[in-house]
């Protein structure tokens, strides 16, 4: 008879069923098998990342600082609108023919070398001014070197960035590229070059700290590590109609799409016009960069006889004054990503591209709108604004540059996401190469053109012909 005790005990197992019970536990798997992976760090703590995000911001720095010196000097030399847009062309036009070019070495020349050995032949460049400043024909020689080198190093970095962050990741990391670039505008325009010619009195004391800018954004360039020209990852170029992609709403690309057509037989210069154009949401996001890029060219021909004739302001302050464009674009760049993922991108860009072309049209008239706005009540404050050269309609400009920068930001990334998410890391770089060739060469007669009639007609205009003309088409745009 068995004891209360012996009730209690649990019943003895046959050997066979602890061998199972064994090779249970030992097939179980793993805690960290079952675990869910850990989130990867954030971008600028990934070391190839930052790494490529500081070497932007140096050389952005340094080329827009140059970019700024430029212009001023000739504007002083000469005194009109149409020679700084022929500065703005000559910084333009060497991109038509060395885009291209510059897309396909980004496509078979390490990345990092091309990057590192533009900014040390920008650095030359430099160096080759301070020894040999010239005349006002030697700024427009600078400019020409200047704008060969520089597709080639866009079209490197813009190669790199869809080959060190995730898919997921490319609308954040785009913003963030954007941001740098908007505080490396900041820096450039508003600090670097008018404190050191205002303090020196003495372009080559800036060449000489712009070239050793380009120096450390190269050493920044090679320190990014290894940098894959493939991703295992799904096509993403439209599937054949019948079959829509599933994130085409997402990104607002057309539903009927058109089937992928092989590039391996396009001529070198052709691989990234015919990329884009196999795909239609990729080529009206290219169309979208370019009517911004166009603008901006444009605009870099008019702000400075704007600044002196309708602001009525020394350049150095004229550019305070429009820091806060820099600023609207860091702020709208904090938005622009989460929002790249969330809304379609025809939204985006057209309600982004109406405020900018809205906002552009307002900065032109801003001594007009002063006046206006002073006779109410609630806005009588303008006519009292009196800082020396400083009034109200200079106050206005600050007011309305903010928001233009964040409509710009919008635009900006919204199209980017879409060309880096869609478009295979094998073609990246002859695509953005491309894209920026299409800029220059969509803005090439239309810079010249609005300087004659900026030195005829006046600033005012052409700004507001810009900004109709820019809005025009953007409606063709998104309505084809």
């Amino acid at each position: 008879m068995r004891t209360p005790c012996d009730a209690r005990a649990p019943p003895l197992r046959t050997a066979c069923e602890v061998a199972g019970l064994c090779r249970l536990v030992s097939a179980a798997p793993a805690w960290e098998d079952v675990a869910e992976p850990a989130p990867p760090p954030a971008l600028l703590q990934q070391l190839p990342f930052r790494r490529l995000s500081t070497s932007r911001f140096f050389s952005r720095i340094a080329q827009n600082a140059l970019n700024l010196a430029l212009v001023l000097l000739v504007l002083d030399a000469t005194g009109k609108a149409f020679y700084t847009s022929l500065l703005v062309l000559a910084l333009v036009v060497p991109m038509m023919v060395a885009g291209i070019i510059a897309g396909v070495a980004a496509d078979a020349i390490p990345r990092r070398l091309i990057v590192a050995l533009g900014n040390l032949a920008r650095a030359a460049v430099c160096v080759a001014y301070i020894v040999e400043p010239g005349g006002s024909g030697t700024l427009y020689v600078v400019a020409v070197a200047l704008a060969v080198v520089a597709p080639f190093v866009a079209a490197a970095e813009g190669s790199i960035l869809p080959s060190i962050v995730t898919r997921v990741e490319l609308a954040r990391a785009n913003a963030i590229g954007q941001a740098v670039g908007g505080a490396a505008q900041i820096v450039g325009f508003a600090v670097l070059t008018p404190v050191v010619l205002r303090v020196f009195e003495r372009a080559d004391v800036l060449f000489g700290i712009v070239g050793a800018l380009f120096v450390i954004a190269a050493v920044e360039a090679v320190r990014i590590g290894p940098v894959a020209r493939t991703r295992e990852e799904p096509d993403v170029f439209p599937p054949p109609p019948f079959d829509p992609a599933p994130d085409a709403a997402a990104i607002g690309a057309v539903p009927e799409a058109i089937p992928p057509q092989p590039t391996e037989g396009a001529s070198w210069w052709q691989a990234g016009w015919r990329a884009m154009r196999r795909d239609p949401a990729v080529f009206k996001a290219a169309i979208e960069l370019t009517l911004i890029t166009m603008m901006l060219i444009i605009l870099g021909g008019l702000i400075p006889t704007y600044i002196r004739d309708v602001l009525e302001l020394p350049f150095e302050i004229g550019a305070l004054v429009l820091t806060p464009a820099a600023i609207g674009v860091i702020v709208g760049l904090r938005v622009a990503g989460p929002l790249a993922h969330h809304l379609p991108h025809g939204l985006l860009s057209s309600v982004g591209f109406a405020a900018f072309t809205g906002l552009l049209l307002a900065l032109a008239f801003v001594n007009e709108e002063a006046t206006f706005l002073a006779g109410y009540g609630a806005f009588s404050w303008l006519d009292d604004v009196n800082l020396g050269d400083f009034d109200g309609g200079a106050l206005l400009a600050m007011v309305i540059v903010l928001p233009l920068g964040f409509a710009y930001a919008n635009v900006s990334v919204a199209a980017q996401t879409v060309l880096n998410d869609r478009v295979p890391l094998a073609l990246q770089g002859r695509v953005v190469a491309t894209q920026g060739a299409m800029a220059a060469l969509a803005a090439s007669l239309p810079v010249l053109g609005a300087g004659a009639l900026g030195d005829w007609l006046g600033v005012q205009p052409v700004m507001a012909i810009l900004a109709v003309s820019i809005a025009a088409a953007t409606v063709v745009n998104l309505r084809s």
